[in-house]
């Protein structure tokens, strides 16, 4: 009984944590660790300050808002799957704001990043759900021959348009 009451308690910090973070995907990185973190406050201090909004600001402006790249170290050659980013902000309210900001559209310093999205930090179950949906998303592109299907906020979303698809290197 102890061991499910602190699981549980577990459990519900992490989803409290989680409740307040972006993960933002697909965003590349500069050629070292201080220029990437240097880079990534200046991409969202744009996105902030474009939003209009004096609460997103005022938090941005009193550090309320913190972006990591995870996993923490060194910058990944542009080669590689760029790292994610974690933006972590005060709770839930601005969290939303902000991620309903993000989605809207691209600015000047992330428009190069055509498949980057942001999304809200999923706990251990929902990634596996989410990974789950993408290989059923890759099996049915596989079956159209084209890039049909994406997966967004836990779900499979069709095209308008289907895109050819990628070819590996």
């Amino acid at each position: 009984m102890y061991s499910t009451l602190v699981k549980f308690q577990s459990d519900s910090r992490t989803v409290q944590e989680k409740s307040c973070r972006i993960t933002w995907i697909g965003v590349g990185e500069q050629s070292d660790e201080k220029s990437t973190a240097a880079y990534d406050r200046e991409v969202l201090a744009e996105i902030i300050e474009s939003s209009g909004d004096p609460e997103l600001v005022a938090e941005w402006q009193n550090r309320n808002i913190d972006i990591r790249r995870y996993p923490e170290g060194s910058a990944r050659p542009a080669s590689e799957r760029p790292r994610i980013i974690k933006i972590t902000t005060p709770n839930r309210e601005v969290r939303d704001k902000l991620l309903s900001h993000m989605k809207r559209g691209r600015l000047s310093l992330a428009q190069q990043f055509t498949h980057s999205y942001a999304r809200k930090d999923y706990t251990r179950e929902e990634l596996v759900f989410d990974r789950a949906l993408r290989q059923k998303a890759g099996t049915l592109n596989q079956q159209a021959g084209k890039l049909l299907y994406v997966v967004r906020d836990l779900s499979i979303h069709k095209l308008r348009t289907p895109l050819d698809l990628p070819t590996l290197h």
